[in-house]
């Protein structure tokens, strides 16, 4: 009988695209301190990143592959979304995580006169057969990537409504992300590692879920900005969806 009853789990559990070995996270960092040109350069971006692939890492292992500066190219950057995307299982979740500069709809890339566009990336995570689906994003104007274009030629920068992908966005469409020197990480991916650590999980149930991430995160990094950034979460996804679980 107990034989019997493993063998009816373990097919319910492939039926179900549920990993018997449990979720796997596959993502993608780019960080971008400086550019082709040396214009602008940034403090913080490369260390949002690795702080980010090391939170990921030690959390489950994950199948992390980072992108900085000069290797983070808009063809380099498209390519290893599709190869690493395209590994996931309907049991796993995918993550862009990006930090640098951004422009209306847009992230910047190392050679300046080559841009990545919000809804390339979007296309790519649709395609993948992964059941979660996320972008943090810590640039300049990341809020655009919710605007609506009535231009055609526009239309690239937009949000795609068909790829349920969560956007946790650092600021408004017509903000600035603000980072500092001195400092490890921007505020944006400060206040985000340590809600993904367990500080945002607010009724201790050792879960962290997308609400409490964002009530942890956005207050702190309007405070410590006066004002002046608001970061922004958006998609198709309920309120209550688990983020990570508290070790």
């Amino acid at each position: 009988m107990i034989q019997r009853f493993k063998i009816v789990l373990v097919l319910m559990m492939l039926l179900s695209g549920i990993s018997l070995y449990g979720q796997k996270t596959y993502i993608v960092c780019v960080g971008l301190n400086v550019n082709r040109d040396g214009v602008d350069p940034l403090p913080c971006s490369r260390g949002d990143m690795k702080s980010i692939a090391n939170f990921y890492h030690d959390y489950n292992g994950s199948d992390v592959f980072m992108l900085l500066d000069s290797n983070a190219t808009r063809d380099h950057i498209l390519k290893i979304l599709k190869q690493q995307f395209s590994k996931s299982t309907p049991a796993d979740e995918i993550i862009f995580a990006y930090s640098g500069h951004g422009f209306d709809g847009g992230l910047s890339t190392y050679n300046n006169d080559e841009v990545l566009y919000c809804s390339e990336v979007q296309e790519i995570m649709l395609n993948s057969n992964a059941r979660r689906k996320m972008m943090y994003v810590m640039s300049c104007h990341s809020g655009s990537f919710t605007k609506k274009y009535k231009n055609v030629r526009d239309r690239r920068r937009q949000y795609n409504k068909k790829s349920n992908v969560l956007l946790f966005l650092s600021s408004k469409d017509d903000e600035y992300s603000w980072e500092m020197g001195g400092m490890d990480n921007s505020f944006f991916y400060h206040f985000l590692l340590e809600g993904l650590n367990g500080k945002a999980d607010k009724n201790n149930d050792k879960k962290v879920t997308a609400r409490e991430l964002y009530n942890y995160v956005a207050p702190r990094v309007e405070y410590v900005t006066d004002g002046e950034q608001h970061p922004v979460m958006w998609g198709k996804f309920p309120d209550d969806m688990v983020i990570v679980n508290v070790k």
